[in-house]
């Protein structure tokens, strides 16, 4: 909660923690487009903050960046990203996340570094760590750090993924209003064909007291020609009410991915997002 003093008294704003981790509702075109049922897919490098295992579970070498503009929130937000999980034993991915947005007369500026390891054998199983600091430069003070921890496996069945991820989980420094919430994801999601991508994740918000702390995802992705995806997913939002919609469209070439995500909220907080995003496979 963050107090604004004003002239006719104090003003408090609430800051939701579902909207102020906008880099785990919204984390790259990708997962938005599927819905957020991502967990057990983690095939780019939004892996870094939804499930660092699935760096090893699909060793890659990728540069990303990505913008996202959301309107009730005014929020402009630019992600660049590395990730190389083929050159050593260890996968290790690098991101930063620059992000302005608005809550009520409130104008918050917000950095966030990223650094992520894991190791596993692809197609069997994977684990991993993300170390994430939020550095607050306008609107809220200060700065916060927490630790994450996912894996991903799967059992003796190559189409299908099983994953668990504990997203920032430990606290390393940080008050309440600094702190991106805590939260428990249950995924799968299953491979056909090389062509159809389903998937289901149910995430729990740690940092929410009732009955009401699930929230439940469902998305896929569907190769229709040639290097040409197309994404649907949707959203059942029981943490903050209302639900949302998406759909995407990825044109896969050997040596990069252009991405284009739009996001449409149900008579939720969320509003209306879009994503796009560009990545580079230089090996």
């Amino acid at each position: 909660m963050v107090c604004i003093a004003s002239a006719a008294g104090i003003a408090v704003v609430v800051v939701s923690p579902s909207f102020a981790d906008s880099l785990l509702v919204s984390t790259t075109p990708a997962s938005a487009g599927m819905g957020g049922a991502y967990g057990a897919v983690a095939a780019d490098n939004g892996a870094i903050l939804l499930n660092p295992a699935g760096m090893s579970a699909a060793p890659r070498y990728g540069a990303e960046t990505a913008y996202l503009y959301n309107n009730p929130y005014s929020e402009n937000r630019i992600d660049v990203s590395v990730v190389d999980s083929v050159t050593a034993a260890v996968g290790v991915g690098v991101g930063f996340y620059t992000d302005t947005y608005h809550l009520s007369s409130l104008k918050v500026e917000r950095d966030t570094y990223a650094l992520a390891l894991s190791m596993g054998e692809p197609g069997i199983f994977s684990a991993g760590i993300t170390g994430r600091m939020d550095q607050f430069t306008k609107g809220i003070s200060g700065s916060s750090g927490t630790l994450g921890y996912g894996v991903l496996f799967s059992p003796d069945l190559p189409f299908l993924n099983i994953s668990l991820a504990a997203l920032n989980v430990t606290k390393v420094k940080g008050s309440p209003e600094q702190l991106p919430p805590r939260l428990i994801d249950v995924g799968i999601s299953m491979f056909l064909q090389g062509m159809l991508t389903l998937a289901f994740d149910a995430i729990r918000d740690l940092d929410i007291k009732t009955a009401k702390n699930v929230d439940f995802h469902l998305g896929g992705e569907v190769v229709v020609i040639h290097q040409v995806a197309l994404r649907g997913g949707y959203a059942w939002r029981e943490t903050t009410g209302g639900n949302d919609y998406s759909a995407g469209l990825a044109w896969k070439a050997p040596r990069f991915t252009l991405s284009y995500t739009f996001v449409g909220g149900l008579g939720n907080q969320y509003g209306n997002t879009q994503l796009v995003s560009f990545t580079v496979y230089p090996f």
